[in-house]
């Protein structure tokens, strides 16, 4: 198995794509909502600045803080061994 780790952080491409999936789920469950960032933000006890970084896929986001906003969306994160 090829090593996909750095010090620094996953290096695999496939890694900004779920990155950016999940800013494309969350901001559609935003919308379907009818909720702005802001609206989201104050229901999920998160800030405006967290919801624009995590519907941009910014990949230092806290993973406690998108476990709170996905739960408001009724999303759930799933883990799955990697084929």
């Amino acid at each position: 198995m090829a090593n996909k780790f750095s010090r620094s952080g996953i290096k695999d491409e496939s890694y900004s794509e779920e990155l950016g999936a999940i800013a494309s789920a969350v901001r559609a469950a935003r919308r379907r909502h009818h909720l702005t960032q802001a609206q989201l933000a104050g229901l999920s006890g998160t800030g405006l600045r967290f919801i624009s970084e995590l519907e941009r896929g910014k990949p230092s986001i806290s993973l406690h803080k998108m476990i709170s906003v996905l739960a408001v969306l009724g999303l759930q994160l799933r883990v799955v061994e990697a084929s």
